[in-house]
């Protein structure tokens, strides 16, 4: 845990830089890393949001583009986004390095990390994936976070069938070194009668033995805009814990 800042200079100079990962696909990695680094950015501080292999870019014109970081840019177009590798198909990078030829090398996004942590106070990363999901034959998504050195945040979405899901990825995580910062519960359905659902964080918490960081409701069907979206993750998601430090500006909040 990281000494409290005595002043907004010191906690620009100490803020964490993080990663979002989540086993599943749309499991709300965009959605969260938006959400928080929206907050961020309107508490002052630099924010950026870094997605190192996006898959699904969309053609326009001669270039392609990261939907996930428009939708990022969408919430507050002062946020900085990058991505390293560009990947027209939606599917597993494994999949394109192999047909394609394609060599994601960790050295490239090391280099682009850096190069976006000295133009950010605070940077999110966005996992590609799952952290045990191949990139090519040699690297794994869990390689990234153990190169930049960066604590990770899972996000997790409750059903009947996913505790063990999710505790698998998590507890395997912690066997090959992974620092931990918790869980971020997305599209929890506060109104469910369902015992298994309202005991989800508990189990998370009793079998995992990481801290439940926050729950986000489910917004399906919902217009979700900057304002809404600032305002849920305030109210949802302890940002102190999620970035292991004490930020003054939420005393406003």
């Amino acid at each position: 845990m990281y000494e409290a800042a005595k002043s907004k200079f010191d906690i620009i100079f100490c803020m964490n830089n993080i990663l979002i990962s989540s086993i599943d696909t749309g499991g709300g990695k965009t959605f969260i890393s938006a959400g928080v680094a929206a907050v961020m950015q309107s508490f002052g501080y630099k924010t950026g949001v870094y997605k190192p292999v996006q898959t699904g870019a969309i053609e326009q014109g001669a270039y392609l583009l990261s939907p996930d970081l428009k939708f990022v840019k969408l919430l507050d177009p002062y946020i900085i986004t990058h991505s390293t590798y560009m990947i027209k198909e939606k599917v597993s990078p494994a999949v394109i390095c192999e047909e394609k030829k394609l060599d994601i090398n960790l050295d490239e996004i090391s280099t682009d990390y850096n190069l976006l942590s000295k133009k950010t106070d605070t940077l999110i990363v966005e996992s590609p994936g799952a952290l045990m999901m191949p990139l090519n034959k040699s690297l794994f998504t869990y390689h990234i976070p153990q190169e930049l050195k960066l604590p990770v945040a899972f996000i997790v979405n409750p059903s009947n069938d996913s505790v063990s899901h999710y505790l698998n990825e998590i507890n395997t995580a912690k066997t090959i070194g992974i620092d931990i910062l918790g869980v971020i519960i997305n599209k929890f359905p506060v109104y469910s009668e369902s015992k298994e659902i309202k005991s989800f964080p508990n189990l998370i918490e009793k079998y995992s033995d990481v801290k439940v960081l926050g729950l986000i409701r489910n917004f399906k069907g919902k217009t979700v805009n900057s304002s809404t979206l600032i305002n849920e993750i305030l109210n949802g998601i302890d940002l102190e814990d999620l970035f292991r430090m004490k930020i003054s500006k939420l005393n406003f909040y």
